[in-house]
């Protein structure tokens, strides 16, 4: 009795895999990649216009765009910092020993630090100058 039982759980499992191993015969290949559907689908829309129309805004630069051109990101700009921080100086307060207001404990004196804003704050382009300020930041 066993042993049936075992021969039937070993047959049943291996027809199990072997319908899990033949999974190419239930997935469909396609016969165009993605970008061929891409292709297709986008030169169909508004006859070919939509094309069209982004063509005309990958236009080359032209004179009157030389002097925004140092504002726009690209591969040689990418890791630039275009907006620079403005200042926001770090303040130190130093608080003397005294004894904590309900149990009466003594806390020694520390040094503390606090920025003079709460938020940073970021400059328009050209705004600040390239000079370091006279907080040494």
């Amino acid at each position: 009795m066993r042993m049936s039982i075992a021969a039937l759980s070993i047959s049943l499992i291996s027809v199990a895999l072997t319908g899990c191993a033949s999974k190419d015969n239930f997935i469909p290949q396609p016969s165009q990649d993605m970008k061929a559907v891409y292709a297709n689908h986008m030169s169909g829309v508004g006859d070919g216009q939509l094309l069209d129309t982004r063509a005309l805004v990958r236009r080359p630069m032209v004179e009157g765009d030389v002097r925004l051109s140092d504002y726009v990101r690209s591969e040689k700009n990418q890791l630039q910092k275009r907006f620079k921080l403005l200042p926001n100086p770090t303040m130190y307060m130093f608080v003397a020993p005294h004894l904590a207001t309900s149990d009466q404990v003594p806390i020694p004196g520390y040094l503390t630090e606090f920025r003079m804003w709460e938020k940073d704050h970021y400059a328009m382009p050209g705004e600040l100058s390239d000079m370091r300020n006279e907080f040494g930041e």
